[in-house]
């Protein structure tokens, strides 16, 4: 019986821990849905894959729609030194983030 509730408490942790730091996969709808801006799939799952790699890296990330479309830039821009991030490594995961906020659920 104690095996069984360590193993449960396990789970939930771990299935918190994934919840809070979700980040979507890359869809063609979100390329579709970057309403004027001109991003490829390629962009959008470089830009998800340094968001996984160098911000989930160190700090949980708060949800994607916390901030207004018009912060994330400057959020990005404000630790691209910490994450070691080059201009267009900062324009592809405020590309991501931006297609994940503007396709529809």
């Amino acid at each position: 019986m104690k095996r069984a509730s360590t193993l449960l408490i396990l789970l939930a942790c771990l299935i918190a821990c994934e919840s809070v730091n979700y980040v979507p996969p890359v869809t063609s709808q979100m390329a579709a849905a970057t309403k004027g801006r001109r991003v490829d799939v390629a962009t959008l799952r470089d830009g998800r894959t340094l968001l996984v790699h160098r911000c989930i890296e160190c700090h949980t990330l708060p949800p994607l729609w916390h901030y207004a479309v018009e912060d994330w830039p400057n959020i990005v821009n404000s630790m691209a030194h910490r994450a070691s991030l080059k201009p267009a490594e900062r324009d592809a995961i405020v590309a991501y983030v931006l297609a994940v906020r503007s396709t529809p659920e």
